[in-house]
């Protein structure tokens, strides 16, 4: 039985295009020189969210009762503010164009994607290879400019590579 508790870090990568989702898998990433790891959550603002699922339910005219049902999975989502960031990892998540002292907005919005990592506090590894980001300017507290951010799992269009995949720590081992 596990409790999967809060957040204790979280980092980004290129978007996976290639493999499976396993612990060797994941290993290689955060290993990797372009993954990141964001350094600041503001507050509680992290949440892990499931939608409820879409249901059709068909019914027996004759008899009023259901002897079919439709369901369409609701999307998966964590969602955060980021208190403290630098420029480039606003350009990351945000699109644009970064410098060390300067970001500039993108011309034609883009669509962002990236492997997204989470680790909860009790070392679970929730993870989405192919996350769509949104991510935006807000005030939080009404005084920071954050960056919040939604990162949704997507359908990764690659065959055997699940949208979402949780791994406990031990299954993060370095690949043979």
């Amino acid at each position: 039985m596990k409790t999967i508790v809060d957040i204790k870090k979280i980092f980004y990568a290129p978007q996976m295009t290639t493999g499976t989702l396993t612990g060797s898998a994941i290993d290689v990433i955060l290993k990797s020189g372009t993954t990141k790891e964001i350094k600041n959550v503001h507050a509680t603002t992290w949440t892990y969210e499931e939608a409820e699922p879409s249901v059709t339910d068909y019914l027996n005219q004759l008899n009023g009762k259901v002897y079919y049902r439709d369901s369409t999975p609701g999307a998966v989502s964590v969602n955060f503010s980021i208190g403290q960031y630098d420029y480039q990892t606003k350009a990351d998540l945000q699109g644009g164009t970064a410098t060390a002292t300067a970001w500039t907005r993108p011309e034609t919005p883009g669509l962002v994607y990236k492997t997204l990592i989470a680790v909860t506090k009790d070392d679970t590894y929730i993870v989405f290879p192919k996350a769509i980001i949104t991510a935006r300017g807000g005030m939080v507290e009404s005084k920071l400019i954050a960056l919040l951010l939604s990162a949704v799992a997507m359908d990764t269009g690659v065959d055997g590579l699940a949208s979402e995949g949780w791994f406990d720590a031990s299954e993060i081992i370095p690949e043979a």
